[in-house]
């Protein structure tokens, strides 16, 4: 019986010392077969924004879209036409799209909506496209039109 413990013991030396020899390439393909085998769950992704936007800006296009389907659902074409054109104008030339797009949260003042709830959702789209718009105009350090 002892004679097999020595046997097992100098036989798990033998291919430490082996492993040890062949460096980190064994070690590099053994992690490869765990990775492998290992269980993957999906994670939950962002949003994607447009390819090379500022996560800020993407933000912002992602409440001004949300922002026209509300419009659109009351009737406001013409308001929706201007979101749009101002958020395709921030897509191509940030400082131009902020500018564009603040003037538009300028006119959207007057809007009223007939449902209360509609009306205090619009508020808050408004409010949270208005801070996204602050905040990536603050990080690119543009000045206030008057």
């Amino acid at each position: 019986m002892l004679e097999v413990g020595v046997g097992l013991l100098a036989g798990l030396l033998l291919l430490v010392g082996f492993l040890i020899m062949a460096g980190p390439a064994v070690t590099r393909a053994f992690r490869l077969v765990l990775r492998r085998r290992a269980f993957r769950f999906s994670r939950r992704r962002a949003p994607a924004s447009p390819a090379g936007l500022h996560p800020t800006t993407g933000k912002a296009l992602a409440v001004a879209g949300r922002l026209a389907t509300l419009l659109k659902e009351h009737g406001m074409e013409r308001h929706v036409t201007a979101l749009r054109h101002a958020s395709g104008r921030l897509e191509v030339n940030e400082a131009d799209g902020i500018y564009a797009m603040q003037e538009v949260l300028r006119r959207f003042r007057s809007v009223r909506l007939a449902d209360s709830d509609d009306q205090e959702i619009f508020e808050g789209l408004v409010g949270q496209l208005r801070k996204a718009l602050d905040d990536r105009a603050e990080q690119l350090e543009l000045l206030p039109r008057s």
